[in-house]
């Protein structure tokens, strides 16, 4: 039964990745479904098959699975899996086992395994809980699963004399024991479609960004850094605001053509990237308008943020290789100090009264001659 419901959970899990190919994590976690079951499988036929395939290799892909299962987080959170180091626990096990402390001894033997399953689910708890960055349900049920499984491999060690008898180990075969197959199961269904839920959570975290991102730039849209801003309007604190927009930009469209001017709207963003803080909110929100919001920032702070991204954008344009291109930037500046509000209405109130003072002072930026930042006179914002 265990053999029959993992092969059909790691087909499952196969299945899903035929679905979402990007998602190679899943190739991970079906070998971690398939080796598991494997592993334990070997040891229910202890006796009918050779000790050997039973004890050494049997065990080694238990911890061969639980190496794989770290692989596939750290796949899954875009870090490099490290598949070698998944073979090491396999290999010192079987290395442990020529020993007569634990070739010749059961209970030794169920310490042993049950440390090194600890070690490597502890691995997995801490990849799992490194990659939590944002609110997540699956990924909380996938932490609380492995936590489970690491109790219940922990308890094993000071319990190891309940599952010996005669230097027999009698776990799969004492119907007492009976009701660790079915948590094993169950634990095994549970993890394989929290897994699962949490690709599909990507899957739609990433749906919902593209709609919230401008396609050529790589930016927030309009609609993507209202969302946004109007969280961080909703807290205290100092913030600021900045509306850009690209000096003669419709000649540089008619005069170079539209590719070109594709081509200096993505260095403009590229020249915002570089110079602003990461936890700023960046969009476009028009042709050639942008914003920036500044959580934090004090005018002053702002005013310099706003100049080294005017410099910049220069200095990125004369690498474009253009020489009579000539596109400059000019940047309106609005700055308050926010007290704390709970109501979303307030805050995008507050956002709006900062795109309206931040709107004159790029009109005036723009009067004044282009190319410059100019700054809206203080206004406290409620």
């Amino acid at each position: 039964m265990v053999l029959v419901v993992g092969m059909l959970l790691a087909g499952s899990m196969l299945f899903v990745w035929l679905l979402t190919p990007e998602e190679t994590a899943l190739i991970y976690w079906a070998a971690f479904t398939g080796f598991l079951v494997a592993g334990v499988s070997a040891g229910m036929a202890r006796g009918l098959i050779p000790d050997f395939v039973s004890i050494e290799l049997g065990n080694a892909a238990i911890l061969f699975a639980y190496g794989v299962m770290w692989c596939g987080l750290r796949r899954f959170d875009r870090r490099r899996p490290c598949l070698g180091y998944a073979f090491v626990a396999p290999v010192l096990w079987i290395a442990l086992c020529q020993l007569p402390a634990f070739g010749e001894s059961v209970g030794n033997r169920v310490m042993l395994i049950s440390a090194l399953i600890g070690v490597l689910v502890t691995l997995s708890l801490v990849q799992a809980r490194r990659g939590w960055v944002v609110p997540s349900q699956p990924r909380l049920a996938v932490f609380v699963l492995l936590v489970v499984v690491l109790v219940l491999n922990l308890a094993r060690i000071p319990l190891a004399s309940t599952q010996v008898s005669d230097n027999q180990l009698v776990i799969f075969t004492h119907p007492r024991n009976a009701i660790i197959g079915l948590v094993a199961i169950g634990i095994t269904i549970f993890l394989n479609c929290a897994l699962v839920l949490l690709v599909r959570e990507r899957a739609e975290l990433i749906h919902r960004s593209a709609a919230r991102r401008d396609e050529l730039t790589g930016l927030l849209n309009r609609r993507g850094f209202a969302e946004l801003a109007t969280l961080c309007c909703m807290g205290a604190g100092p913030i600021s605001l900045m509306l850009l927009d690209l000096d003669h930009f419709k000649q540089v469209n008619d005069r170079f053509g539209h590719a070109t001017g594709d081509r200096v709207l993505v260095a403009f963003a590229q020249a915002l990237r570089l110079n602003l803080r990461q936890a700023d909110i960046v969009a476009r929100i028009g042709g050639e308008e942008f914003a920036v919001l500044l959580p934090g920032a004090t005018e002053t702070a702002a005013l310099q943020a706003a100049e080294r991204i005017r410099s910049g954008f220069q200095s990125t344009i004369n690498e474009l290789g253009e020489e009579a291109l000539h596109c400059s930037c000019s940047i309106g500046v609005a700055h308050t100090p926010l007290p704390p509000v709970e109501v979303d209405t307030m805050a995008r109130a507050r956002l709006e009264m900062l795109q309206r003072r931040a709107d004159g002072a790029l009109y005036e930026a723009k009067s004044n001659g282009r190319n410059r930042v100019a700054v809206a006179p203080f206004s406290l914002v409620h």
